[in-house]
């Protein structure tokens, strides 16, 4: 799921409230022949689409985080696994799926887990060094990911693939994932990045529209300074996303 920034929710609703308000009191003045009833009927139609449009965008922007949120937990987790030794991941693994440490393997029932928590997918070279060695349980390798012809070498090879998504689901299942990463704090973006972030191309075009149409607009409003202020901002972020924004 794209991530939805407030900013964007912003301009979004200031364009979908300035749509109506052109709708409306461009229709009400023409039937009407009366201006004023025109002008009081679109300013209302821009603060009722304004308010409508911004709880809308601003909901599927909190569901938008909440999914990133979920996915940078998953992550964070994955990115553990990486830092952890073959003993330790075993410890993990035994207890978000239950059975055995033993060493660098998990024996649980008919089955033995080995842990190779890597960075990228596993290729079909790392399925065969993990499932090396002799043993009558089944093989099931324990890793981040692995490649559609990893998968396949190791059901050919009589192994299974788990991933760390499977074991972090039972983990937070039993409210046992870990509540701090060492390499957290270091991985969080600093502000001048965060801003970095935010300052981007595309969203000069629809920046511009909203600070053309709220400037044009101050013409026909009761409180032209307010519009003029606010196209104005909106002007001023469209030249700044235009000149220092990144291309995505």
């Amino acid at each position: 799921m794209k991530r939805i920034s407030f900013f964007a929710v912003i301009a979004d609703s200031a364009l979908s409230a300035l749509c109506a308000f052109a709708l409306i009191f461009t229709a009400v003045r023409f039937y009407t022949k009366n201006p004023a009833l025109g002008l009081g009927l679109g300013i209302a139609a821009f603060l009722l689409f304004g308010a409508l449009a911004f709880l809308r965008l601003n909901a599927k922007r909190g569901k938008a985080a909440a999914y990133g949120a979920g996915m940078s937990r998953r992550r964070n987790f994955a990115t553990y696994l990486c830092t952890l030794s073959p003993d330790a991941a075993a410890g993990i693994i035994a207890k978000a799926l239950g059975g055995t440490a033993e060493g660098a393997r998990v024996l649980r029932g008919e089955s033995i887990y080995i842990p190779k928590f890597t960075p990228q997918p596993l290729s079909p070279n790392d399925i065969c060094g993990a499932i090396a060695f002799e043993s009558d349980k089944k093989k099931i390798v324990a890793c981040n990911g692995a490649t559609d012809d990893a998968k396949k070498f190791a059901s050919i090879a009589g192994a299974q693939v788990v991933t760390s998504d499977e074991i972090f689901d039972k983990l937070e299942d039993m409210g046992a994932l870990p509540e701090k990463y060492p390499f957290a704090e270091a991985a969080k973006p600093k502000l001048r990045e965060a801003l970095k972030g935010a300052i981007k191309r595309a969203n000069a075009g629809r920046l511009f529209w909203c600070g053309l149409w709220l400037t044009a607009f101050s013409y026909f409003t009761f409180f032209p300074v307010y519009y003029i202020i606010a196209g104005g901002i909106m002007l001023i972020f469209a030249a700044v996303c235009l000149i220092f924004g990144k291309r995505d």
